[in-house]
């Protein structure tokens, strides 16, 4: 019942900081609530396979991803206090941010240990209007039309989504939470209708596809982040994300189970291969670092799904890859907000010559790049070397030389589009006097990135043995 009671100190956390303006109350409930997060996780981690409730479970991979989103919000949750005193002058507004930062927060992490797709479904609906309200928090025009764009559309997903789990609901004759529970319907998979599977399964990942940021229903997601504030892209893109991965993998274990568990893989890896191709596209369109940075997003989720489609020799990839792009991402989206601070923009014309402007920063931005486009020694090489080690294992030698030549045209885009923000001539709009510098910020994004080298050359045990354990859902 912890997670129960969790859910409830989450929402007086959020009531409170949302109804009461004080400074005071809300980083004494910011620094409380990551703790408890923290608290939480090593909890799950020591009762991992029990049952917390009717609807939640602590699985491995819910304890895994749990406790990533827990490492990331110390540093999430410090430099949102960062972006509050830079862009939020009012008090009242301040606390409406935390309390939704709270509310999204939590909300991922009921989809992480829900063990029921309708339970699932109801937190992913959560998470999108607390991004959405996220999104128009600095009330510009460009985020109010992202704003209700991806209201709009997430609505539409989690509709589609939703007829997913309708069929997924009458494969049984008993009640409706039996019916919908992960568990159940694993230990029945075998004798469930195999074109009701294919068709909740298509629809589930057609739903979901705007919460994965992939094909269809990317276009949303990219405009929602590139109007979101910096902490809430550090959360989105990564732990939200994750949370997309969750609501397809489970649907996923259930289908890999049964005859239709090829075409399934085929389905995933025509959405990766899409959405990569998108991406190879849409690069060269890019004007702004925060789109920039959500199309590399697209792009690692594409590598996952690829690595899904090709069975069990592809599984640690997606995985280890889901974590590595966690970390790095997190620590991208903080040192824009670095970026921002220094040129008060976000547009990638507005800046220039980072490297003297703020060279601590401008290092740590360089080794954040490096990490993301998996070039060597970046903590991200060692998984996308498995995803490749997989395709010419499973004889995709055609596809193989596709995703090499799609991710050298991705790789050319960002440092070229990195390049004038690093080296290139300052715009004669900037002013030093206004540019805000703080040579301890980029710290947290260093600590990040070296845990991706960490984590992908010389992993842990605990690390390793969640990674297994969490792989025993799919194998």
């Amino acid at each position: 019942m912890l997670f129960l009671y969790f859910l409830i100190a989450s929402a007086i956390f959020a009531i409170a900081v949302f109804f009461i303006r004080s400074r005071m109350l809300n980083v004494s409930i910011g620094f409380i609530y990551g703790i408890s997060h923290i608290l939480l996780s090593i909890y799950a981690y020591q009762h991992i396979n029990s049952v917390d409730s009717v609807y939640f479970k602590f699985d491995s991979l819910s304890v895994l991803l749990n406790g990533l989103l827990s490492l990331i919000l110390i540093p999430v949750l410090f430099h949102t206090r960062y972006y509050l005193n830079r862009h939020v002058p009012d008090r009242k507004m301040k606390g409406r941010f935390l309390s939704l930062m709270i509310v999204l927060s939590t909300a991922i992490s009921g989809v992480y240990f829900s063990d029921n797709f309708l339970i699932i479904w109801v937190c992913l609906e959560i998470t999108t209007i607390a991004v959405t309200f996220l999104i128009f928090h600095e009330r510009y025009t460009d985020a109010l039309e992202a704003a209700w764009k991806y209201l709009f559309i997430s609505s539409f997903g989690i509709t589609i989504a939703f007829l997913g789990i309708l069929f997924l609901s009458v494969q049984s004759s008993s009640g409706l939470e039996a019916s919908l529970s992960f568990s159940y319907l694993q230990s029945v998979a075998t004798h469930l209708d195999p074109v009701f599977l294919k068709i909740a399964f298509l629809l589930l990942v057609t739903g979901y596809s705007i919460k994965l940021n992939l094909f269809p229903l990317y276009a949303a997601t990219i405009d929602a982040k590139t109007a979101a504030p910096f902490p809430v892209n550090a959360i989105a893109s990564t732990a939200l994300i994750n949370g997309g991965f969750v609501a397809v993998i489970r649907i996923y274990s259930v289908i890999t189970k049964t005859g239709a568990a090829s075409w399934a893989q085929h389905v995933l890896m025509i959405v990766g291969v899409l959405s990569l191709l998108i991406v190879s596209f849409q690069l060269f369109r890019v004007k702004r670092f925060k789109r920039m940075l959500a199309f590399s997003s697209m792009e690692h989720m594409a590598l996952i799904a690829i690595a899904l489609s090709l069975g069990k020799a592809g599984y640690y990839a997606a995985l280890l890859h889901l974590v590595l792009h966690t970390l790095a991402k997190t620590g991208m989206f903080l040192n824009f907000g670095e970026i921002r601070a220094c040129f008060q923009s976000g547009w990638i014309k507005d800046t220039g010559n980072y490297m003297k402007i703020n060279g601590f920063s401008a290092l740590i931005y360089l080794a954040g790049l490096l990490t993301i486009t998996a070039i060597p020694p970046s903590g991200m090489f060692m998984s996308e070397f498995l995803l490749f080690k997989a395709l010419l294992y499973t004889g995709n030698y055609f596809l193989f030389a596709a995703i090499l030549i799609l991710l050298t045209i991705i790789i050319y885009v960002l440092f070229k589009l990195s390049m004038q923000l690093l080296y290139g001539q300052a715009p004669d709009s900037f002013n030093p006097e206004k540019a805000i510098i703080n040579r301890y910020e980029p710290v947290s994004q260093l600590v990040l990135f070296g845990l991706v080298f960490y984590l992908a050359y010389f992993p842990p045990a605990l690390f390793t043995g969640l990674m297994n354990a969490a792989l025993q859902i799919l194998n």
